[in-house]
């Protein structure tokens, strides 16, 4: 579902990039919009409960209302934005539901993935992108609550799901889900919370280098566990309702 490039991908050389505009380039006028619109969320420029404004996407994109109003639909069906009848087109907001539900599921997935890339870890030069993934991580840990963060912590699990090498984890993680799950909640992380993040990714890079698979699989839980308790403690503010 998440259509845009991880940020591992973004980091890529300057040769490969006019390619990638090329491609957007082929692109029918309603995937420019779902693009623009995904590569926006991912960036920050749009958040949950923003409103998409049609007339500024049809400028931008130089294209009619026909396409924009499609993507809407398209980008709707896939739980990425909101459409209501009255008011217009919103970056979906999650409700406390689903995301209790989301990070259940999330938990055992993440776990799985850890527990894979530990049973790797000694293969090729795994260890050594793990390393790498980590440092970069760490990099932000007195600036968590940026968008090149955010981007940062995803290409860490990027990185243990190439490690792992399966082929259907990378492809059942819901990966544009999450990314709006950890825009919503952003302001209300602590200080404390994100010393206790950091705590955690060093645990769980620690096991999957030991070649832990087992501790692996359990600290990758309880990391995402601990978030799903934290977030179910918030109050009603954090999940508001966009009104149609």
């Amino acid at each position: 579902m998440d259509s845009v490039l991880s940020p591992a991908a973004g980091r890529a050389s300057k040769e490969a990039r006019p390619a990638a505009r090329d491609d957007r380039a082929k692109l029918s006028s309603p995937d420019r919009v779902v693009d623009a619109i995904i590569r926006g969320i991912r960036a920050g420029v749009y958040v949950p409960a923003q409103r998409l404004i049609e007339a500024d996407l049809t400028r931008d994109l130089q294209i009619s209302r026909g396409p924009v109003r499609e993507a809407f639909k398209r980008l709707a069906a896939e739980g990425v934005i909101t459409l209501t009848r009255h008011r217009g087109a919103y970056v979906r907001v999650l409700p406390r539901e689903e995301v209790r539900d989301s990070l259940v599921v999330l938990e055992a997935l993440v776990g799985l993935m850890a527990g894979l890339a530990a049973k790797r870890i000694g293969e090729k030069d795994n260890a050594r992108r793990l390393r790498e993934a980590y440092k970069r991580l760490l990099a932000f840990r007195d600036d968590g609550g940026s968008i090149a963060f955010l981007d940062e912590r995803r290409s860490f699990y990027d990185t243990m799901i190439a490690i792992g090498d399966n082929n259907q984890l990378a492809r059942i993680m819901p990966l544009m889900q999450i990314h709006l799950l950890r825009m919503q909640f952003q302001s209300y992380i602590t200080k404390r919370d994100r010393e206790k993040q950091f705590e955690e990714y060093k645990t769980i890079t620690d096991s999957i280098l030991a070649g832990d698979a087992a501790r692996s699989t359990k600290v990758a839980t309880l990391h995402v566990r601990r978030t799903r308790l934290s977030l179910m403690r918030l109050p009603d503010d954090a999940f508001p309702t966009i009104r149609a």
